[in-house]
């Protein structure tokens, strides 16, 4: 957990693609981050706080895009905050570092297998090109 301080939302709309992303990896997030609520106590109220920023940005996006998909949704107004884009950058990194990991299994398996892999490639490739998209939407945004 790296300690933030909450920072005011940048509001950066996204098509449902990107929502879909920005849920999954949202979700990520929160998962990453939930073995902190085993010590809570045993932090001080910056810590503390910290976390309670982390969860607060993932669920206003969370709430913004929605839990679950909407398949007739149009473009949605997201709030964004640099801690939240950075914790979206981490999962970015982890992404792409999974696949490299992945893409050296390839020799070792079987040829469904290979394929299973190279689909799960090709979809992390995605969300990372899609997460890439956004962190760089959100830059403009907060720059102008």
């Amino acid at each position: 957990m790296s300690t933030q301080q909450r920072n005011r939302a940048c509001v950066v709309r996204v098509d449902p693609s990107t929502a879909d992303v920005l849920r999954t990896q949202t979700l990520v997030v929160l998962e990453a981050n939930h073995y902190f609520f085993e010590e809570i106590l045993e932090f001080g109220p910056e810590a503390q706080h910290a976390l309670s920023v982390i969860y607060r940005d993932a669920f206003a996006v969370l709430d913004a895009i929605g839990w679950s998909p909407t398949p007739a949704a149009g473009s949605i107004d997201v709030p964004l905050t640099d801690g939240h884009i950075d914790q979206l950058r981490r999962c970015s990194y982890d992404l792409r570092v999974t696949n490299i990991n992945r893409s050296d299994q390839l020799d070792a398996v079987t040829d469904q297998e290979a394929a299973a892999i190279r689909d799960d490639l090709a979809a992390n490739l995605a969300a990372v090109h899609t997460l890439d998209h956004l962190i760089s939407n959100y830059a403009q945004a907060t720059s102008d």
